[in-house]
C-alpha cells in the first residue's frame, strides 16, 4: 500500500467579519474552508477545481500554514503542520511550492526563466551565486 504524503483532517479556515472602527466586534464569519478531508498518497496527483471564490487558494495557503487554520490538522509526511513551530514551518517551506493557474499572477514577466529558478536557491541559501551561474547561453 502506498505511503500517505499529505493528509487533511477536517480542515477549517474561517475569517471573522468585523464591524465598527473604535469598538470592533465580530458580526459574522466567512467559512472559506470548511471541513476538508483528503489523503494524497505517494505517486498520486491531486487537482483542485472549483468556481472563483470557492476557497481553492485559501486551502493551499492553509496547507502551507500561510493563513491560520481555525481547526483540523495538516499532516505532511507524518508531521502535523498545525502544531509545528514557526521555525519548523519556515524550514519546511524550502521544499514546498504553490503553483497557481494564472501565469501573470505567478510569474514575474521581467525575470528570465533562469532568474526565476535561481532566486529561491539563492534566497534559501541552498546554493551560492557561483553555483547558480549560467554555464552557457543566455540567462
Amino acid at each position: 500500500m502506498s505511503e500517505t504524503i499529505l493528509e487533511l483532517q477536517d480542515l477549517r479556515t474561517h475569517f471573522p467579519i468585523t464591524k465598527g472602527v473604535l469598538l470592533r466586534r465580530t458580526v459574522g464569519t466567512v467559512k472559506a474552508v470548511d471541513g476538508v478531508n483528503l489523503k494524497v498518497k505517494q505517486g498520486e496527483v491531486l487537482g483542485l477545481v472549483g468556481e472563483s471564490g470557492c476557497g481553492k487558494s485559501t486551502l493551499a495557503r492553509a496547507i502551507m500554514q500561510l493563513v491560520p487554520t481555525t481547526s483540523g490538522n495538516v499532516i505532511l509526511e507524518g508531521r502535523n503542520l498545525t502544531t509545528s513551530s514557526t521555525g519548523q514551518i519556515l524550514d519546511l517551506r524550502r521544499d514546498l511550492q504553490m503553483v497557481f493557474q494564472d501565469p501573470y499572477a505567478s510569474l514575474n514577466p521581467r525575470m528570465t526563466v533562469f532568474a526565476t529558478l535561481a532566486e529561491p536557491l539563492l534566497v534559501h541559501k541552498i546554493c551560492g551565486p557561483k553555483d547558480v551561474a549560467p554555464t552557457g547561453g543566455r540567462n
